[in-house]
């Protein structure tokens, strides 16, 4: 009795330390539960913080790349004076000189002499030579003027020649002014114009010329127009170049867009659609405010000629050109805030305009585009842009139909492993369905996989075989090899016990983790489906303005933007 008294207080005690170890199984496992979701935040704490250091990494880019620019461009610029800055003591002077005259304040000895000294200290600028033909005139000495007016042709024919009209329209003298205006133009190849051709823009839409040479310039463009259209090779060239500038007034897509970004794999390609949209309305924005109102002109002839006279002179030459391209990068640079690429896609839509010699059609659409750089008046860029209105709504066409073409019928979706896609006909409810059961799967699948361990499986086993064997003991008299057989056989059945007691635990975590999966998943999916609702919705309003730009352009007329000039008004 003794010896099985024993027996039944050391099983007694097995099954306590049994439920005690259950117990700190239970906690154990909870414990590693809390593990593994501080795992989970910490995973995405350093995916964070990655996400941190590489904007970090970006950001420090572009401040160094614009604090460079920016020392970099008054380099340039200062280069730029040190070798050029004495151009502009003359160019100063030009338009100077002719309202001293008018004025009669200033002695025309005084003017000979400044001439003279610019003369002596800028050797090769034509404007010096053409200002002491302008004073030799006015003074009455043929022989100097002439001598003069050789000197500035020689040093550069058109600018010169277009100088001298205007200084003679400047005085009405029309019909000399059609002679210095026909033979400039008879020089000109509509192939390879110069940046001066602006100011004969800016001369014909302000009304600057005369009764002469108005018409014969109109007359001249229309044939240079006419004959360069009929090469397509060309009109690409202009179509192509409209859409890269209209391209350009996309508009970023709106930060309300938060779950589509993130499962949606197609999210790239929509959002660049619905930023490529929106270049419709804001070309069309641009230009009704450039055509918005009229534009002041002066009803004093000298002065709208002077305006004109200004732009001539100010003009950088040709020497001054691979500097004054360089100064653009860096502008680009600096305004783009130290993008490159930014930077690069801004110069590539505006390397014609620094050109030294372009095509008409390149010429008016690089006054159109770029109005202030080109050097054209606003009732210039008014005149051009009407002028260039079918190669804007070819490239406008040109986008809208690429974006309507590159829109995806249907659209990923990518949650919890489960794939799925969005198109037309598409179920909301059976795709949340398909989503739930594809986590539900998942989850069985993972509770299915909880059971016993190998060793534990084991442990049971030879724990039966050991409590068989004690029995048998027991009966033969060993009553001591049987109680140490029990130990054994309690040992191992603890064993397996405590395994099999932790699998509900462990299935009921599974199954809850499981349902937090599913309700985040398809709140997730239902969020995504409904910004595709709305991004698809904002879509087509934004392209739908491609036919509202089209109708504006189309209504624009050249020559309604044609002025007249003050002494041809009637009653003047």
């Amino acid at each position: 009795m003794t010896d099985l008294s024993k027996v039944v207080n050391t099983l007694n005690q097995v099954t306590r330390n049994q439920q005690a170890l259950g117990d700190q199984q239970v906690v154990l496992h909870n414990a590693m539960s809390t593990v593994q979701r501080n795992q989970d935040t910490t995973q995405q704490e350093l995916l964070g913080l990655k996400a941190q250091f590489v904007e970090y990494v970006r950001r420090d880019e572009l401040r160094q790349n614009l604090q460079l620019a920016q020392v970099q461009i008054l380099e340039v610029r200062g280069e730029l004076n040190d070798r050029f800055g004495k151009f502009a003591d003359v160019r100063e002077l030009a338009t100077g000189t002719l309202q001293a005259l008018d004025a009669g304040i200033v002695s025309q000895g005084a003017i000979r002499d400044l001439s003279e000294e610019l003369m002596l200290r800028t050797p090769g600028y034509w404007l010096a030579p053409a200002l002491i033909a302008v004073a030799a005139w006015i003074r009455d000495e043929p022989e100097l003027a002439t001598k003069a007016i050789g000197e500035a042709l020689r040093r550069d024919n058109d600018k010169a020649s277009l100088f001298f009209a205007l200084v003679l329209r400047r005085h009405q003298r029309d019909r000399a002014t059609a002679a210095w205006v026909r033979q400039y133009a008879a020089r000109q190849d509509p192939t390879k114009l110069s940046r001066e051709f602006v100011v004969v823009l800016d001369a014909v839409s302000t009304g600057a010329f005369g009764r002469e040479a108005k018409p014969m310039l109109l007359e001249q463009m229309s044939e240079w127009y006419g004959r360069l259209s009929q090469d397509q090779d060309t009109v690409d060239r202009q179509v192509e170049r409209w859409a890269k500038m209209i391209d350009t007034m996309r508009r970023p897509a709106d930060a309300c867009y938060e779950l589509l970004p993130v499962i949606s794999p197609t999210w790239p390609q929509l959002k660049d659609l619905l930023e490529g949209a929106t270049v419709h309305g804001a070309a069309e924005e641009m230009l009704r405010a450039t055509f918005e109102g009229p534009i002041p002109q002066s009803q004093d002839l000298h002065e709208r000629v002077d305006n004109i006279l200004d732009n001539l002179v100010r003009d950088f030459d040709a020497e001054e050109a691979p500097y004054r391209k360089r100064e653009a990068w860096l502008q680009a640079v600096v305004d783009a805030d130290g993008d490159h690429d930014v930077a690069k896609r801004k110069m590539a839509a505006e390397d014609p305009l620094h050109e030294q010699a372009v095509d008409f059609l390149t010429l008016l659409s690089n006054a159109a585009l770029h109005g202030d750089r080109a050097g054209a008046s606003a009732g210039t860029q008014r005149f051009t842009l009407a002028l260039a209105r079918d190669w804007l709504t070819q490239g406008a066409g040109r986008l809208e139909a690429d974006n309507i073409a590159a829109m995806p019928s249907r659209v990923e979706l990518r949650a919890e492993g489960w794939t799925g896609w969005v198109d037309g006909n598409t179920d909301e409810q059976k795709l949340v369905g398909s989503l739930s059961e594809h986590i539900d799967r998942e989850t069985e699948k993972a509770v299915s996989e909880v059971r016993m361990s190998g060793a534990a499986q084991a442990a049971s086993i030879f724990g039966g075989l050991a409590l068989l064997v004690a029995l048998l003991s027991a009966v033969g008299g060993a009553s001591g090899f049987a109680l140490f057989l029990l130990l054994v056989a309690a040992a191992l059945g603890a064993w397996a016990a405590f395994d099999l007691r932790a699998l509900p635990a462990r299935r009921a975590e599974i199954r809850r983790k499981g349902d937090q999966r599913r309700v985040a998943a398809v709140v997730r999916l239902r969020g995504a489906i409904a910004e595709l609702v709305d991004l698809r919705g904002e879509w087509q309003q934004e392209i739908a303005k491609a036919g509202s730009l089209r109708a504006f352009a189309e209504g624009l007329t050249a020559t309604a933007f044609v002025a007249t000039a003050p002494d041809q008004l009637r009653g003047a």
